[in-house]
């Protein structure tokens, strides 16, 4: 997930404001003093530390379920489908109270959407998140986007602090009024209306100049980077599920700028030591069957041969949930199948444009500058001195040179985040291209060299302002990644016989609490608590929570024998 969140006070903005991906939605600037905002209600049920609750818990859910059915002391065989970072966590928990786990992966490796710099970078709030955490544990650097930003307007000139500065504090003031309409008033928006009708609306009612109005609405575009989905098409109803996790003022959120290998590595390595796991192995078909005595009660068919468990636990993207490739038997009961379609998935992608030398490093080619350098984050607004399928991009840029911010994993990389018609338009062009061929660097350098030639110091002729490398992510064409990148909430209306509003909180409720009645769980950034929706930290948390309920289920059943 590559979205991210901020609150600030408004008189705490002395600089040009960072980028989406530096900011934290927190429920604590937009609720009144000592209410609890709908986001923060949904994870004090969850409990933010699962781990540490359930056997506290166990004692009172044995009274609530005397009816629960024994099971008799077979070994508990769990099977979890998808190796990604919620499926890893749930073998972790699971065979660390020495459960049998089999875990099922259709790629030929483990992790998921989480494959260096191409999935998540970031880590969203900091206050009791186990993601921070684990990047500590693993010696994984984390580091702080800072708060400048460089504006690039549509004719290709920077705009001064003062005028980007202007134009975000305002946009972010209008954000958080948008928060806490959606937050107290979510019963009664339309759910066709947009968070850009909301800021078009508030601009219009402004006394507001027209050239600040021009650019807040051009600012305001770069929320794709946060969604994955243009402006127009976010949920003002549902634009409180995008709240994150609170943050220490002195840490926020964090950029992981060796990227998450290490976690994955040190929970994968546990994980493969007590558990088996199949790669390369699709699943098909996972049927649910009654229950003789010493059979298996569900059926995971792959496309290499038959298992056979007790439980089942599915951690596969929701895009693929949404391409319905696996099936179930019997099929997933309306509530669940509902939550499936009104479900969104944001389609974010990224292209990495790397250099010998960061030319754009003002410290790098004049040592009279000292060290003041470039911002990470750039924005270009609608850019008329593009090609012109391409004036209609807003797009983003990090710049992941500064020593001064990454130590010794800066590099001279920029990464540009792409959405909509930006990353339909890139994934279209290199679809049918090799990497490593020079037409599909030749497809990537014009695209953007429009943008890298407005950095400082660029020089056609200068080697170093050549690209030496290109690459671009390519989510909306993997289905294995369901054709996208991460759970967003736009703007929801359907038609035909199921007319209405759908209830996207209630869905993600059904699907987080899945079929326990069949043994089949679903875990991932979807079905996590809201507060962490769409993040690495939310699978995390919902491939521990799915393997607590199932440790609390079979001890309840031991203990009811036994009595």
């Amino acid at each position: 997930s590559e979205s991210s969140r901020s609150s600030r006070n408004e008189e705490d903005t002395n600089e040009v404001e960072g980028a989406m991906e530096a900011k934290v939605l927190s429920g604590a600037s937009f609720t009144q003093p000592g209410q609890a905002s709908r986001m923060m209600k949904d994870l004090s049920i969850c409990c933010q530390n699962f781990i540490c609750n359930w056997k506290e818990q166990l004692a009172a859910k044995a009274k609530q379920h005397q009816t629960a059915t024994a099971r008799g002391h077979q070994q508990l065989h769990v099977g979890i489908v998808g190796a990604g970072l919620a499926g890893l966590r749930c073998a972790e928990v699971l065979t660390e109270a020495d459960i049998h786990v089999t875990l099922i992966e259709a790629r030929d490796r483990v992790g998921g959407r989480l494959t260096a710099h191409r999935g998540p970078n970031w880590i969203y709030g900091t206050l009791e998140n186990p993601m921070i955490q684990l990047a500590q544990d693993t010696d994984s650097k984390l580091c702080s986007p800072g708060e400048k930003t460089c504006v690039y307007d549509s004719n290709g000139v920077p705009m001064t602090d003062q005028r980007a500065l202007d134009g975000s504090t305002t946009l972010w003031r209008i954000f958080g009024d948008a928060f806490k309409k959606s937050n107290e008033k979510c019963s009664s928006i339309e759910p066709n209306i947009t968070l850009k009708d909301y800021v078009k609306e508030r601009l219009l009612t402004s006394t507001l100049d027209e050239g600040l109005q021009h650019d807040i609405l051009e600012l305001a575009e770069t929320w794709g980077a946060y969604n994955g989905d243009p402006f127009e098409k976010q949920s003002l109803k549902w634009v409180w599920l995008e709240e994150c996790l609170d943050g220490d003022r002195s840490l926020e959120n964090r950029f992981v700028s060796s990227t998450h290998q290490q976690i994955i590595k040190r929970i994968s390595e546990a994980v493969v030591s007590h558990a088996n796991i199949h790669l390369s192995t699709s699943v098909q078909a996972i049927v649910s069957q009654e229950m003789e005595k010493g059979d298996k009660k569900l059926i995971v068919k792959t496309t290499n041969g038959n298992f056979g468990f007790d439980e089942v636990v599915v951690t596969v993207p929701l895009g693929c949930l949404k391409l319905d490739t696996l099936q179930f038997h019997p099929k997933l009961p309306q509530n669940v199948s509902q939550a499936i379609t009104d479900a969104s998935y944001g389609r974010l992608e990224k292209v990495f444009v790397a250099f010998a030398a960061p030319f754009w490093e003002r410290s790098n080619t004049d040592p009279s500058q000292g060290g003041d350098t470039y911002p990470m984050f750039t924005h270009f607004l609608r850019p008329t001195y593009a090609l012109e399928e391409q004036r209609s991009w807003t797009l983003e840029m990090l710049a992941l040179s500064s020593t001064a911010l990454f130590g010794a994993h800066a590099q001279p990389l920029l990464v540009f985040h792409l959405w909509g018609a930006a990353a339909a338009h890139v994934t279209s062009a290199i679809a049918s291209l090799t990497p490593s061929s020079d037409e599909y660097y030749i497809v990537i350098d014009t695209l953007f060299r429009p943008f890298y030639s407005r950095l400082p110091n660029y020089k056609e002729d200068c080697p170093d302002c050549a690209p030496t490398a290109v690459l671009a992510t390519n989510w909306q064409n993997d289905a294995l990644a369901g054709n996208g990148s991460y759970t967003n909430f736009t703007t929801h209306y359907r038609g035909g016989p199921l007319k209405g509003d759908p209830a996207i909180d209630d869905g993600v409720r059904a699907m987080r609490h899945g079929l326990p009645e069949r043994g089949l769980w679903f875990a991932g950034e979807h079905t996590a608590p809201f507060v962490a929706l769409g993040t690495s930290t939310g699978a995390y948390w919902s491939g521990e929570a799915v393997a607590t309920r199932i440790m609390e289920r079979y001890t309840l059943s031991s203990q009811l024998q036994s009595d």
